[in-house]
């Protein structure tokens, strides 16, 4: 491994023989794009987590180091520490020239033409917008910042469903939804997530605990999660992924849902709306590959003249029988898979989606609008 020179950070030896530094800096510095699969180069340092630290004040203070050029970096003083709420402080500034949550999700707006955008109304760009020479800090820090905060505060509460529940009155008319799922299931469904926020949520609070609480480039946050067995959020992916959206975006879309501009998305004709379609379309499904299957047996013996008044019994058996291996092929088609979330239904929902592209993903996979393989995330509560 290759480690560029830091200024005013000095590597020091530790009893335990690991190398330590004095700046979380230091991971910004780590080159190993050379020799990645080097078995021999796989050394990694510890990183606190959330886990470890039961605190997010590293990512809070994020913003004081930066590098100046490609050999060092330089301390720079920025003022006071860049934490969750100032992110969301800073966020009321801007708020109103955004466009929806649904719209950023669907538009991926580049980091270029929303700094661009918050210039021409005359407003302070936001930190996380800024260049490095600015004192800008990366996106998908602030990200870390803004979730691990919530996700520190939820632990000692409640669980992120419990509090999602509790925050919309469309929540709590739906309490029994998640239970009539599981219970039609038989404990292998749980109740899909339609709105964007509670999404990046619950892929968040996943890997949370894998999350350093200490500034760290976007390759090593991947791979931080990566080694614990865990699934690398859409927003965390890399650019070049298909199914990548901005962190940024997913940023903005978190701090819009904490000023209740996520609440038409769930509003109750919105609801009623998409689950008519997706129930219509999962009922067309049925007709035309479940009953089709075994309909297309029986009329086509007629057609043939295969069958007659004296072995209709023998073709209506093959009829059911051609319709079972039909359903079978449905349920195998259409069953809700943990490597669905986040690619089926759009990267962050249907509501990440164009609104004619989100009509053919339900047509397409209407039953996964309704339930989903992965049981809902939460926050660990917090041990004494």
């Amino acid at each position: 491994m290759v480690v560029k020179r830091v200024s005013n950070n000095n590597m020091n030896q530790s009893n335990n023989g690991r190398v330590s530094m004095s700046s979380p800096s230091r991971y910004l510095n780590v080159n190993t794009s050379y020799d990645d699969d080097s078995v021999d180069s796989n050394f990694d340092p510890e990183i606190p987590t959330i886990e470890t630290s039961r605190s997010v004040d590293g990512l809070a203070g994020m913003s004081s180091t930066f590098g100046a050029s490609d050999n060092k970096s330089e301390s720079i003083n920025t003022g006071p520490k860049y934490d969750a709420a100032t992110i969301r402080a800073e966020f009321k500034t801007y708020q109103s020239i955004l466009p929806h949550p649904d719209e950023l999700l669907q538009g991926k707006h580049s980091f270029r033409y929303l700094r661009n955008k918050i210039e021409r109304s005359a407003i302070d760009v936001p930190r996380f917008l800024q260049y490095k020479h600015e004192g800008g800090i990366k996106p998908h820090q602030a990200l870390c910042c803004l979730l691990l905060s919530e996700y520190h505060k939820a632990g000692e509460v409640e669980t992120y469903c419990e509090g999602a529940d509790k925050r919309n009155a469309v929540g709590r008319t739906m309490r029994i939804y998640p239970t009539l799922v599981r219970l039609l299931s038989f404990g292998y469904c749980y109740a899909q997530l339609n709105n964007p926020a509670e999404f990046i949520r619950d892929q968040f609070y996943r890997i949370a605990t894998a999350v350093p609480t200490e500034q760290v480039p976007a390759h090593l946050l991947r791979r931080k999660i990566k080694d614990r067995g865990l699934p690398v959020p859409n927003y965390f992916l890399d650019p070049e992924d298909p199914q990548q959206f901005p962190p940024h975006i997913a940023l903005l879309v978190i701090l819009q849902d904490g000023e209740k501009e996520s609440r038409k998305l769930d509003s109750i004709l919105n609801r009623l709306a998409f689950s008519l379609f997706a129930l219509v379309a999962l009922l067309l499904r049925i007709v035309l590959e479940v009953i089709g299957g075994a309909g297309a047996i029986w009329g086509g013996a007629e057609v043939f003249g295969l069958r007659t008044q004296y072995n209709r019994e023998l073709w209506r058996w093959l009829s059911i029988g051609v319709g079972a291996l039909c359903f079978a092929r449905f349920i195998t088609l259409n069953a809700p898979q943990a490597e669905d979330e986040g690619d089926i239904l759009g990267p962050a929902g249907p509501w990440s989606l164009r609104l004619p592209v989100r009509l053919r993903a339900v047509c397409d996979h209407p039953f996964h609008y309704f339930v989903r393989a992965l049981p809902p995330s939460s926050p660990q509560k917090k041990k004494d």
